[in-house]
């Protein structure tokens, strides 16, 4: 490495954490690019300026997207995952729903959505073609995976929805508040061991589970379809050790043989069970079409795990203008 080189890489080291995001950084080297004077002499240096303008924003881009595993949310904050990714949202932010933003007729417009579109069978699949809802309609929201291409769209009543890849995934949020847009997105690391919930990007094997040597404290839930992560949660600590009970006692009803009927494919679950640092990990098969209900499962299919179908959004009495997306 020369001594050009180092003073580069020196540069890069000192400052990519402050380096500015890519839009201001393209508009200041425009900015500059118009005040350079021609020559070749000051053309050379123009050209190497922008060299390490590129890089730096390379190196924050890799700075925002490194892992942070098992990293405590902020205040008044909590993760969300999908596939291979894994964000920071407003807690407040809890409305679920099941493909394509911004499908989300019928729900609460005063609640924030957390939207996935995560390949479910195609009879519970609803295209939605309209780009935003009108003002009195439209909410906050995280859109996982969305059609939307990276970039940023700015809306009517000074809304803007940026897209961003991370982890091989797509994010979409949509919100009034820039910074708060920033900060979510800003937030997203890619699930390169387990996400913060201990849950793997793909779907572990079964096997045998371990009776556990100390009385349950903890829990999470780890949900997976076609092998695929689609959501991790905790367990609220006052229901762990009821929760620990149902799963291992062994009158808990298996699913029955799906019929051939049955459309809708089998939701596999995988709940950890934790005390002392220890860890036993429980495998749950769900399927409406086979399984009786039980008192486990509907805080296994709470928050996260229990979205609304954007087919069941569909108010179709009052139709609103379709922009495309």
């Amino acid at each position: 490495m020369d001594r050009s080189e180092r003073l580069i890489a020196n540069s890069l080291s000192k400052h990519a954490a402050d380096a500015p995001s890519d839009d201001r950084l393209l508009e200041g080297v425009h900015a500059r690019l118009r005040r350079r004077r021609t020559g070749r002499t000051i053309g050379a240096v123009v050209i190497a300026a922008a060299a390490v303008a590129t890089a730096i924003t390379a190196t924050h881009l890799q700075l925002r997207t490194d892992p942070q595993i098992a990293q405590n949310p902020q205040p008044g904050w909590r993760w969300e995952s999908f596939r291979t990714v894994q964000v920071q949202v407003p807690a407040r932010w809890t409305q679920y729903v099941s493909g394509p933003a911004p499908c989300t007729f019928l729900g609460n417009s005063a609640v924030p959505t957390i939207g996935r579109l995560n390949g479910w069978p195609a009879s519970k699949v609803y295209t939605c073609n309209t780009a935003v809802l009108p003002l009195a309609r439209r909410q906050p929201y995280l859109w996982f995976n969305d059609v939307q291409a990276p970039g940023i769209k700015r809306y009517d009543g000074g809304w803007t929805e940026e897209t961003r890849m991370v982890g091989g995934v797509k994010l979409s949020v949509l919100t009034k508040d820039d910074s708060l847009r920033r900060t979510i997105l800003d937030s997203a690391r890619p699930i390169t061991g387990t996400d913060y919930y201990g849950c793997t990007a793909r779907q572990p094997a079964d096997g045998p589970t371990g009776k556990p040597t100390a009385q349950i404290t903890a829990a999470s839930i780890c949900e997976y379809w076609n092998g695929s992560l689609i959501a991790g949660s905790d367990v609220p600590s006052d229901k762990a050790l009821a929760l620990a009970d149902q799963l291992l006692n062994a009158s808990t009803p298996r699913p029955a043989p799906q019929p051939a009927s049955c459309q809708d494919e089998a939701r596999e679950y995988v709940i950890h069970l934790r005390a002392d640092n220890q860890s036993w990990p429980v495998h749950v098969r769900y399927t409406v079409c086979s399984i009786d209900n039980w008192p486990g499962l509907d805080l296994i299919r709470s928050g996260p795990h229990q979205q609304i179908q954007g087919a069941d959004l569909f108010d179709s009495v009052k139709p609103i203008p379709s922009l495309p997306r």
